[in-house]
């Protein structure tokens, strides 16, 4: 499986290509066929996952119940959904209706999250960060979830 660790500044082109990192071109498994499922995501980003890690998820979605709230989920995620290939310079294409959703007109930021990658506006990636503060609230509220999480075990 793919590793993608770190953020990565970069613009984006008239025809919607952005850069694709050198180093997660290389964590990329040679099953992924150099290609990238780029779909909506929560908090107004996108995500790219390599191919073979979609077709895993894929199998997980399509195992879920039909229940109301997963046919919307399906439909909702179904509806953005596009494969890139790397091209020759090492980039992926976004749709227009992709960089819609999430707000992209020039400037982006990819964000490894160990198995895929996320593809935000760069100014709304900021304001979501936030702030060393914030950041620290965070990460004591997640560690102390975490700690509940074990006593219920």
């Amino acid at each position: 499986m793919s590793h993608f660790h770190g953020r990565f500044d970069y613009t984006v082109d008239d025809k919607g290509r952005v850069n694709m990192p050198a180093k997660f071109r290389r964590s990329l498994n040679p099953q992924a066929a150099e290609t990238f499922v780029i779909c909506r995501a929560p908090d107004g980003c996108l995500r790219a996952y390599p191919q073979d890690v979609w077709e895993q998820y894929e199998q997980e979605l399509s195992a879920r119940p039909q229940t109301p709230e997963t046919l919307r989920h399906q439909r909702l995620l179904y509806s953005t959904l596009s494969d890139s290939v790397l091209d020759a310079q090492g980039r992926i294409t976004l749709g227009a209706s992709q960089m819609h959703i999430a707000s992209i007109t020039k400037n982006v930021t990819l964000i490894g999250q160990n198995g895929y990658i996320e593809i935000w506006d760069t100014d709304s990636f900021n304001a979501y960060a936030g702030t060393a503060e914030d950041f620290d609230e965070v990460f004591f509220q997640s560690v102390e979830a975490g700690l509940r999480s074990k006593d219920r075990r």
